[in-house]
């Protein structure tokens, strides 16, 4: 086969995410954490809008009325030479923009993108916490959601009810257009050849369709985002504001939010959707390239602190291990007559080894650590790739729960000491980290820069690895079904996609009818569907709303893994960490730093509102109701380099790089009385016990 080039858009999977103002920055475009050439600023900053890559500062993160900025997420196009095979990584691509001129000598007039999205969790299934994606093997599927609105799961009365649909839009760049995703603007598709045709007829569906009265804590959930481009033709996806909106009881009651994941007659305005461009030559040529996807959802309140397992970690590990992305690393052996790491794979040590390093120590900007933990952790990211592994804190992996071994139980010492997947009590790193780190720990590995990404690849990188992994009970910003091999393009080699793209099922808006849904319920894991994602196929498995999951995911026994029995090697009571890179916990709030001294720690949400008896409640809002009014006046952790250290009538403070504090929380005021936070172990207050009848 002779060459040919090929579009793909990057990153394949991007997060928007919620805000307040209309205004906006960009989703970071580099990995939490990892420092970054050429300056002491570390990765996953969001990015000043207008620019290309400069990060913001804390002074970026709100509007002028105190309205936290939505984050945008930006999809650029690359152009890659194709000969039939693709392999990873392969290290090229070329930008596209409007302006640009091919090898072939086209030059690109005008960039047609599109997208789809939609919410449909009110209309799918119940989350079951301790047992995650299990809840649909063997065939079976959970309870539905809503299951007092009657029909199948696929029917057009729940669909109508309960699914919320903007339909696709359209616009191309050369216009400057934006396009809404909200029932006042029309539906817009894009034909063959970049034509925009308009869908008068789209049954565009948000909750106010089917409810005379909606309980609106924060305004009416009217739209999903809106789409528009940059100076050079590139799509930016805004999400919504992330409101919610609640279903009033027979006595004109708001219906009361019972539960963390699944609540009965409640929506919320996270969503998802394919994203597509078709590109048009001035010699009146077009081609369409790959697509990628979007997910809109939570703020990301840490951005620069780095989960241990990151989506990137999870969706890399299983593209190794099931879709033979680096042979090299992971294949069919003909001596063991099965597939298995390959022993003579040296992993890098900046690339592979060293993130999990340093996100190690990242937890405690976020999290209540001891004395003895923080000096362990600071001696673990203090390795580099000239130590001998077996004389560092890390000899032997001795402190590494085993993903291969049934250690999910053990506790102390072994890390990451924090909740598992469900069924679990503790986190492991994937078995592809796993075996990266013992090649290092047998002197297997490779110094320097290590294998060249190409620029899409580490935007598809970057965007996953900014991302909660690991623990997806059921997550933060997608939940454990982005593992699942069968929602990607697996010709990844031959098709000319490349890989982590999400296979999209084919939308053609015909035979429409304003009666009718257009989208149905869309895929389910583990049954052998093997035809692409709809619109709303990712954020469907996520918690309904999403607040009252972000808040209550703090700080727990691990018996909530399991149902409610205590499977770990610790005292039932103990309690720890949730999500804390992605879900903060316990902070050092920025103005309360002098000289750079650390004061006491604080919980992230504190407050009026936040006051427990129990431990296991503290740093969340006790009223659920207050975490959809109030998620927004969370505070956001920042390295200290991109904190604008103003004070009123202080001095302009300088903070060293080596701190990540909190910024622009409107929960309280600097110096107010909080819950003290106390170092772990910690625990819950013990149960109290039934008293049994006399004999």
């Amino acid at each position: 086969m002779t060459n040919k080039t090929v579009f793909r858009v990057h990153p394949s999977v991007n997060f928007a995410r919620f805000g307040t103002s209309e205004d906006y920055i960009l989703s970071p475009e580099t990995s939490a954490g990892l420092p970054q050439k050429g300056t002491d600023i570390t990765g996953g900053l969001p990015i000043k809008k207008g620019t290309q890559n400069t990060p913001v500062t804390s002074n970026d993160l709100r509007d002028e009325d105190g309205n936290l900025k939505k984050q945008a997420a930006r999809f650029r196009i690359y152009a890659y030479d194709f000969d039939g095979e693709d392999s990873y990584p392969g290290g090229a691509g070329t930008q596209v923009v409007v302006g640009t001129t091919l090898a072939d000598g086209r030059t690109v007039k005008d960039l047609i993108w599109s997208s789809h999205l939609a919410n449909k969790k009110a209309a799918a299934y119940n989350v079951v916490n301790n047992k995650g994606i299990e809840a649909y093997a063997n065939n079976q599927v959970p309870q539905m959601r809503n299951p007092e609105v009657h029909g199948t799961i696929d029917s057009d009365y729940r669909l109508n009810r309960l699914m919320i649909d903007a339909g696709p839009r359209a616009i191309s760049a050369s216009s400057g257009d934006i396009a809404k995703f909200n029932r006042c603007s029309e539906a817009k598709c894009v034909q063959t050849g970049g034509e925009i045709v308009p869908l008068p007829k789209y049954p565009i569906r948000f909750p106010e369709d089917t409810n005379d009265e909606l309980y609106e804590p924060s305004g009416p959930l009217d739209t999903l985002g809106e789409i528009r481009t940059d100076d050079e033709g590139r799509l930016l996806v805004l999400a919504s504001s992330g409101n919610a909106v609640g279903q009033y009881d027979e006595y004109g009651v708001p219906i009361q939010m019972t539960g963390d994941l699944n609540n009965v007659g409640w929506f919320d305005s996270a969503s998802d959707g394919p994203v597509n461009v078709t590109l048009v030559f001035d010699d009146g040529s077009t081609e369409e390239a790959f697509g990628a996807w979007v997910v809109c959802g939570d703020p990301a309140y840490a951005p620069q602190i780095r989960n241990v397992v990151s989506v990137w970690d999870d969706v890399y590990n299983m593209f190794v291990r099931d879709l033979g992305l680096q042979p090299d690393l992971y294949g069919f052996t003909h001596h063991e007559d099965k597939c298995q790491y390959k022993p003579t794979y040296k992993p890098n040590f900046t690339q592979d080894i060293q993130p999990i390093f340093i996100a190690c120590n990242l937890q405690r900007w976020t999290a209540n650590l001891p004395p003895l933990a923080l000096h362990a952790h600071t001696a673990v990211e203090a390795i580099t790739e000239d130590n001998d592994p077996n004389e560092t804190i890390m000899a032997a992996l001795n402190f590494i729960r085993n993903p291969n071994k049934d250690e999910t139980n053990i506790g102390a010492p072994l890390m990451p000491l924090s909740l598992g997947a469900a069924g679990t009590s503790f986190l492991t790193v994937t078995k592809t980290q796993y075996f990266m780190l013992e090649q290092w720990s047998k002197n297997q590995f490779e110094k320097g820069e290590g294998t060249a990404l190409g620029p899409g690849e580490i935007l598809d990188m970057a965007s996953m690895a900014n991302c909660l992994g690991g623990r997806y009970v059921p997550g933060i910003e997608v939940s454990y079904t982005i593992m699942e091999k069968d929602i990607y393009q697996q010709d990844w080699k031959t098709s000319g996609s490349g890989p982590f793209r999400i296979k999209q099922y084919p939308l053609t808006y015909e035979e429409l009818s304003k009666d009718k849904p257009y989208l149905n319920i869309g895929w389910i894991p583990l049954h052998n569907m093997t035809d692409g994602l709809e619109p709303g196929d990712i954020s469907k498995f996520m918690a309904i709303p999403w607040q009252t999951d972000y808040n209550s995911c703090s700080i727990h026994a691990t018996a909530i893994n399991t149902d409610g029995v205590n499977e770990s090697n610790g005292a039932e009571s103990t309690l720890y960490w949730s999500w804390p890179s992605q879900r903060p916990d316990a902070v050092y709030v920025a103005e309360e730093v002098y000289n750079n001294v650390l004061p006491q720690q604080k919980w992230s949400i504190r407050g009026k509102g936040t006051y427990a008896v129990n431990p296991a409640s503290a740093a969340t809002f006790q009223d659920p109701l207050q975490s959809v009014q109030d998620w927004d006046k969370i505070g956001i952790i920042v390295q200290g380099t991109n904190i604008d250290g103003d004070r009123e009538g202080c001095d302009t403070q300088k903070f060293s790089p080596e701190l990540y504090l909190e910024v622009q929380s409107q929960l309280t005021n600097p110096g107010d009385a909080t819950d003290p936070v106390p170092a772990w172990p910690f625990n819950a207050n013990p149960t109290k016990k039934k008293r049994g009848c006399p004999h």
